[in-house]
């Protein structure tokens, strides 16, 4: 099983503030993560690792399905549940169909953080190349 990534390991929207919480992004070779760092503790630094079961996980098949119908405006239907409460919080939860392989984690993000995310999306910020190492 791949470790798990550290808090530093992840992005989020280049329209966030350092301080602002957000919808957070980690791509590597094999996996997509996606986490809300409201869950993390005060004492957290950018080394600590982030609780798997905290985070949503999904192929790269499956993010780019995701990427793909937030930039064109289609309702995601498989993969990721995306639903505004009465309280105005957008729950992102696994559909139950994918629930055994992406997770059970439920996150909350407001207005903000979800409109964030969705712009990062359509400006292509959570592409895979983002992601990549420099060789050593």
């Amino acid at each position: 099983m791949p470790r798990t990534p550290t808090v530093g390991q992840f992005l989020k929207a280049a329209a966030s503030s350092p301080q602002q919480a957000c919808v957070m992004v980690y791509r590597d070779d094999h996996r997509t993560l996606v986490w809300d760092d409201k869950l993390t503790d005060s004492f957290d630094t950018a080394e600590s690792s982030v609780p798997a079961e905290e985070c949503l996980t999904f192929d790269h098949d499956q993010f780019e399905v995701i990427q793909q119908a937030l930039r064109t405006g289609r309702p995601l239907r498989q993969i990721l549940l995306i639903v505004q409460g009465a309280d105005g919080l957008y729950e992102f939860s696994a559909s139950p169909e994918c629930e055994s392989s992406v997770g059970a984690a439920k996150l909350y993000f407001d207005h903000l953080e979800y409109s964030a995310f969705v712009q990062a999306v359509k400006q292509n910020e959570f592409e895979r190349s983002a992601f990549l190492l420099p060789s050593k």
